[in-house]
Formats: C-alpha cells, structure tokens, sequence
C-alpha cells in the first residue's frame, strides 16, 4: 500500500508542475491517430517533401566510450552515420575516440559541459544527475559555454546545435525560451532537447521565436508522446514496456514513414552502452534504408 501511495504522490506531484505537459502526454496515448495526423500537417506546413532519418546518441558514460566505435562500425553497414550528443568531461576523457568518430564523417553537438549520468557496471543501471530545471540561469547558461568552448579545443570547431542533458525535465516553454537565447547568442542553428510531445502538437521540426530550429526526438507509433529510446524499453527501472515492445513500436513507425502522403522526421536516440550489445536494435536501424538518412545539420541545411 505504501509503494502504490508513494507513486500516486509522484504522479500528482509531476502533474501539478506542468499540468500542460501532462495533459499531452496523457491525449497521445488516448488518441493517437489525431496526434498522428496533425504531425503530417504540420510538417507539410513546414515545407518538407521527404522522410528523414536521424539516429543520435547521448554518450553520458565511460562505458560509451568504451563501445562507442564497435556501435559506430556496425552501424556504417546501414550506412548510417550517427550524430553524438556528449558531455564536455567525457568528450576530453575520450577524445581520441571521438576524435576518431569525427574525422569518420561523424556529427556531434554540444551536450553541455559538466557529467549527468553515472553508470553502474554490476548491474547495468544509472544514476542521473545535473538536472538543468534545478540550476540557476546562469549556471545553465556556464554549462553551455564550457562546453562550447571545450567542443572547440576537443574538436577543433564550434558547434552548430545542442541538447540538453536528460529529456523531459528542462521542458517550460520560459525554461527553453531562456535555451533558445543562450543558443542564439553562440550563433547556433539548431536544438534537439524536446520530447514527443512537442512534435505531436508542432511536428518535427519546430522555428523558435529567436530563430533557432528545434527538433523533437520522435515518440512511438502507438504511444506518440513516449520516446522511443534505449533507457525507456530496457533500462528504467520505472518501465512499463520492453524491448519487444520496443521492436514493435520501431518496425510501426517504418510502416507509418513508408505511406506515401507522410512526410516528416524519424528522430531517435540511445545510448551506445545500452544498445552495443542488443542485436534487435541493429535490425532495427536496417530498417530505415527507404528513408533519408542523415544528420541535423545536413536536415537544416536541405530545407
């Protein structure tokens, strides 16, 4: 009785936070032909004639180091070439490997400066933290210029885009307004930061009012406003769907991307240590050949 009164008390309390955000997460699950359809209106509205593929990853561990180019290598038989979202400690902690990445026609973007994950290897499990919705402006703010500046010195150019650490939790629109402008300021083009549910009410690819272009991870084909990721099937401990599901709701958005009258952008992410070892998602990703695989800023730069 205890364990279900405490997770009534999360949920009312997450609720109440944002009750907008909620509101929308719970309608996608509801009615998930209506978000799926405004999502195809929206992005005619935006301009786009095609389908577009973007695998991401978030290399928040020193295990990603550790199998990132095992994960890289197999992908290249898909003939993707994925884009990396990692923090700054990490980047300098393995920038040999991401170096090596980069020269192999690989994207990356600014993830932030400081370390948000930390990971368990007895059991495989994580511990999140540097939560942005819990800073200061400025501190958001210092953290995207470190590592901005720490991209530069790494990599040996300024990054084009970002995304924030841990989706979902920095989300306000006065929180990614404040984003958009610390971006902008840096003269970036593009975000990823923002969940589902900001592409089933806007579509996949969303003008900010201080002119930097956001793009939505995308949801599942029956859960639109869920992320279809590699922590929320296999890894949280809080899930309620596995990797099965996770096969399942994948293969449905490659059926929904393969009708004609459909436009938009396959937007996913995982994290290399949480995928290098799973092999359905690599038959995953070898379903996407029919769709346009590319990077954000290849996408941005097309339209």
């Amino acid at each position: 009785m205890t364990k279900i009164k405490n997770k009534v008390t999360h949920f009312l309390r997450k609720g109440l936070s944002d009750p907008l955000y909620s509101a929308s997460f719970l309608m996608g699950n509801i009615a998930p032909q209506f978000f799926r359809e405004r999502y195809v209106e929206k992005s005619k509205k935006f301009g786009l004639k095609d389908k577009y593929f973007i695998l991401s990853f978030d290399c928040d561990t020193e295990k990603d180091i550790e199998v990132v180019e095992d994960v890289h290598r197999r992908l290249s038989q898909y003939n993707i070439t994925p884009s990396y979202a990692v923090p700054g400690e990490l980047l300098k902690l393995g920038s040999s490997t991401y170096r090596g990445l980069k020269n192999d026609g690989a994207e990356f973007i600014n993830h932030g400066y400081l370390s948000h994950t930390s990971y368990i290897e007895k059991d495989r499990s994580y511990i999140s933290s540097l939560f942005y919705d819990k800073l200061t402006n400025i501190e958001v703010k210092d953290d995207i210029y470190n590592g901005h500046y720490n991209f530069i010195d790494i990599l040996g150019e300024s990054p084009r885009g970002f995304r924030t650490p841990h989706f979902g939790t920095y989300k306000k629109n006065k929180q990614l307004n404040y984003l958009y402008s610390v971006l902008n300021d840096l003269k970036y083009s593009f975000s990823s930061s923002t969940t589902p549910v900001s592409g089933m009410w806007n579509g996949p690819i969303i003008k900010t009012p201080s002119g930097i272009l956001e793009i939505p991870v995308s949801g599942c084909y029956d859960y639109p406003s869920r992320i279809l990721d590699s922590w929320g099937f296999r890894f949280s401990p809080t899930r309620k769907l596995n990797e099965n599901d996770y096969v399942q709701q994948f293969k449905k958005m490659i059926d929904f991307f393969e009708n004609p009258s459909v436009t938009g952008v396959f937007n996913i992410y995982a994290d290399p240590s949480q995928v290098y070892d799973w092999e359905p998602f690599f038959e995953c990703m070898s379903m996407t050949n029919n769709l346009k695989n590319t990077s954000f800023d290849n996408l941005i730069t097309s339209i």
